[in-house]
């Protein structure tokens, strides 16, 4: 009976992966070919050594047309209430989650991301708390390159704007 158990959880895993396939397909058919008039916004955070399918399409599902936030920050938290201090739960879950999975990525792959994930842990900051640094950062990279339809440019990354 145990043989049995494990060849109909194997079964039911397999058929779970196909369906997670479909969706995965279905998901990459809408961005390429509904998405027409954002096509070139898209292609643009797709640039960002990190950011792939995934990240675009858990951002762009929750959020929609980032161009109507006032700012990357507004993008982020999108909550009712602010407060400084302390890491948010507030915002967009699942858009936020996609963040951190590239921020993971990109810490890998990008030099510029990597560079100051390096710099806020030697600052002190904890991993996570460096990560979630790099998650905003992306999340303020994504908000520009969507708003300005600008490529992704790494010599920009690190750029201090006034506040």
């Amino acid at each position: 009976s145990r043989a049995l158990m494990i060849k109909t959880n194997i079964k039911i895993l397999e058929l779970l992966n196909q369906e997670k396939d479909e969706v995965e397909k279905q998901i990459l058919d809408l961005i390429d070919n509904q998405l027409d008039d954002d096509s070139t916004n898209i292609d643009n955070v797709k640039s960002i050594p990190g950011v792939a399918h995934k990240t675009v399409t858990a951002i762009l599902g929750e959020c929609g047309d980032l161009r109507r936030f006032e700012s990357a920050k507004t993008l982020y938290q999108s909550g009712k209430s602010s407060s400084t201090g302390s890491l948010a739960k507030r915002g967009i879950p699942i858009a936020k989650h996609a963040l951190y999975m590239a921020a993971v990525s990109a810490v890998r792959d990008n030099n510029e991301l990597h560079k100051l994930f390096r710099d806020k842990v030697s600052s002190g900051k904890s991993k996570k708390e460096a990560l979630i640094i790099i998650a905003k950062k992306l999340a303020s990279i994504i908000y520009s390159l969507f708003k300005y339809d600008q490529p992704y440019n790494p010599n920009r990354v690190l750029i201090q704007h006034k506040r």
